[in-house]
């Protein structure tokens, strides 16, 4: 479905299938600097866009949110089931299989309410769920350090460490970042970015490593690991074939860039990095394990060094990558085992971004702060939302439980929520931009109202 019907290069028709331009040359001139093919309204030579027309079929496809999944939502017959009062904490999971039938319990006790906030609206953190003990769990952006939640450090771009050739310097990086985490209160990080250089102009560049797959994994599952090795879950992104800035789709009218690809450069290419992060081995958990009797023993056990994924803004084929079926389910959850946290990308100005079609896909939480970008309409009675809702807070709460969100936990205590550190982030970002912003007033009314005349007053003669 993806490869459309492009004409793809073979070994085995060199000459007949080497790349030619795939339509009409158009009126609008390249801001990517193709070849010289016309002149301009002035005469003068120019590049313009080659382009062809859509079919009906397509543009259909493009309005629809068809996850492309096999499966009716008609065949589910789930017995819905919330504020179940079963005494389950989210701590008493941590170190459990994702399989335990103790989850089965936790998640009975959740709310629509809970199943909402967490799908719809997780922007930059997922929110706290009091009747199970979860904390409200922060997460900061930016490839090159976390711009909150950890110490303010920066460091050199990706293109940087991977100049290095340095695989220690990789894993001790994502160690750094990890330990700044400890020390600031982020719990996870919208990073390694590892999309590929398909041009030199591709407007985040600077974000991401090569233009090879193998070195760009090679980096990235080292960083991965040494964050999760204290206790951080690392969004790998943007997940996937996200190689391109122009009309992506993360502005408003714009409606997701259209990703053609045959499945040899899928995952010979473009998947390579995410795949190797996938097997980039396991790191130590360290939890309160309890006996039969009651009683608690420190405990050690191996989980998945990547825990999280985020998806991408464009389409494979016609298909948002967030709400691809076969990509998400078909490679991410069923050929690479994965079963943890996968959230969109900056999902504030994607109105093609459905919440159904995500969670039906198999991904699991949005990118927004607030429930009006959400574009989630949960129907809580409805068997196949609920279904696909239990999933996707499943995967969320196993990466939580197992994550440094939950140091200072112990099966028996209680959570507390306080003010937040994105809270107090953006309090103080408000007062900043409130003072500039009197500054900018009063320097324009001194500047540009009138002044008045001064008076020149002589002093009376004597007489």
């Amino acid at each position: 479905e993806a490869a459309g019907d492009a004409k793809y290069l073979s070994r085995n028709d060199w000459i007949g299938t080497f790349p030619s331009h795939d339509g009409q040359v158009t009126s609008i001139i390249s801001t990517w600097g193709n070849e010289i093919n016309g002149t301009d309204s002035g005469g003068n030579p120019a590049s313009f866009l080659y382009g062809k027309e859509a079919t009906a079929d397509l543009l259909q496809d493009l309005d629809s949110f068809d996850s492309r999944s096999p499966i009716d939502p008609a065949s589910f017959s789930d017995s819905i089931v919330y504020g179940a009062k079963n005494g389950v904490q989210l701590i008493d999971l941590r170190g459990l299989d994702y399989n335990d039938p103790l989850w089965e319990k936790l998640l009975d006790e959740l709310s629509a309410e809970d199943y909402y906030n967490v799908v719809g609206i997780s922007g930059y953190g997922t929110a706290p769920i009091k009747s199970i003990g979860k904390p409200f769990g922060t997460d900061a952006d930016t490839a090159a350090g976390l711009i909150y939640g950890g110490t303010g450090q920066m460091y050199p771009s990706p293109v940087v460490l991977a100049m290095t050739w340095n695989a220690d310097i990789a894993l001790r990086y994502g160690e750094m970042i990890g330990t700044e985490a400890i020390l600031g209160g982020a719990d996870g990080w919208y990073a390694p970015s590892m999309n590929i250089h398909r041009t030199p102009f591709s407007g985040r560049n600077g974000e991401y490593y090569s233009e090879d797959g193998y070195l760009s994994g090679a980096f990235a599952s080292l960083e991965t690991k040494g964050a999760a090795s204290k206790g951080m879950y690392a969004y790998v992104k943007h997940f996937a074939f996200n190689d391109q800035e122009n009309h992506r789709g993360d502005g408003t009218g714009q409606f997701s860039l259209v990703t053609w690809l045959n499945e040899q450069s899928i995952r010979e290419l473009y998947l390579v990095p995410f795949e190797m992060c996938m097997k980039a081995g396991d790191v130590d958990l360290n939890f309160l394990q309890k006996s039969s009797d009651g009683k608690l023993t420190n405990a050690t056990r191996s989980i998945r060094a990547c825990s999280a994924v985020m998806t991408a803004f464009n389409r494979v084929g016609s298909t948002w990558t967030g709400g691809s079926y076969p990509l998400i389910t078909g490679i991410l959850r069923n050929e690479w085992a994965f079963d943890g946290f996968v959230i969109t990308d900056n999902a504030n100005t994607g109105v093609y971004m459905d919440g159904y079609q995500m969670i039906e896909a198999g991904a699991d939480a949005k990118l927004t702060s607030a429930s009006e970008s959400a574009r989630f309409d949960f129907d809580k009675d409805n068997p196949a939302h609920y279904h696909y809702a239990r999933e996707a807070i499943h995967h969320v709460l196993y990466t939580i439980a197992n994550s440094k969100a939950m140091i200072g936990a112990m099966p028996g205590s209680v959570y507390k929520a306080g003010v937040q550190i994105i809270d107090i982030i953006q309090g103080a970002l408000y007062a900043v931009l409130s003072g500039l912003l009197a500054l900018v007033c009063t320097f324009a009314v001194r500047r540009f109202m009138p002044k008045r005349q001064a008076v020149l007053t002589l002093p009376r003669q004597a007489k």
